[in-house]
């Protein structure tokens, strides 16, 4: 018989969509709609996992790497972004959504990019997941990540989203592949607006499927504010999840 606290524990869990649970994984069968916080299998790193309402592991689901801000890296530092910004903003999406702790200093070099690697293969070994929907997303420093390692992975990512982040020196260097789709604030007081637009014009030149969406009056850290703009751009993913 099942211990009345264990079986409390999972009731709770089967009724309270998006609690937070602490857990290491091994082989993970569907489990109930929510975020976790999870640590990779032999390797401990740390991220967290957001589970959609109506997924059973018995149809792909889409699949969302969120690659988060800086600034000291706490335990599930990735939650934040996660909760506050991509998962409400994407929710009708209905991915599975990943958010790593970056254990390699910025989300921009070969150490970092080999963790996003690893993590993204365990998912897709572990979760019933679309290859065709796949999308890369990062914010500031994440959004940097994501300038830095859509072009080198295209076949990983089957569309990119940046939001305030900064475009890496040889970003228009590649043989683009993947659509990418920008949102920047005009009045970003971190990350100049300019070097973004300057790039997107550069790759838009080269005919890369890339758009920008320039936002008005919003700071760096009002973060929370990009949600409308980042839901807005559902239509933009689904088109380019569909060619």
């Amino acid at each position: 018989m099942m211990p009345r606290a264990c079986a409390a524990l999972f009731l709770t869990l089967l009724l309270a969509p998006f609690r937070v649970n602490a857990q290491t994984e091994a082989s993970v069968p569907a489990i109930p709609p929510g975020i976790y916080q999870m640590t990779l299998p032999a390797m401990g790193r740390r991220y967290s996992l957001a589970i959609p309402d109506g997924y059973t592991g018995q149809e792909p689901a889409p699949l969302i790497v969120s690659l988060h801000y800086g600034g000291e890296v706490t335990p599930f530092y990735g939650q934040g972004l996660l909760e506050a910004l991509i998962e409400p903003a994407l929710r009708d999406l209905g991915a599975i959504i990943v958010a790593p702790d970056s254990a390699a200093g910025s989300w921009a070099n070969p150490t970092a990019e080999q963790h996003v690697l690893e993590l993204l293969d365990h998912i897709q070994a572990n979760y019933s997941i679309d290859p065709n929907k796949t999308l890369l997303i990062g914010y500031s420093m994440g959004g940097s990540g994501t300038w830095y390692l859509t072009p080198r992975h295209p076949e990983r990512f089957r569309a990119a989203i940046v939001m305030a982040g900064r475009p890496q020196a040889d970003s228009t260097s590649f043989d683009w592949e993947t659509p990418m789709y920008v949102i920047h604030s005009a009045a970003d007081q971190v990350v100049p607006f300019e070097s973004t637009e300057a790039a997107v014009k550069r790759l838009r030149g080269q005919g890369v499927f890339i758009d920008l969406v320039v936002v008005d009056e919003i700071s760096h850290y009002e973060i929370p504010r990009y949600r409308p703009y980042l839901s807005a751009a559902i239509p933009w993913i689904q088109q380019a999840w569909a060619e």
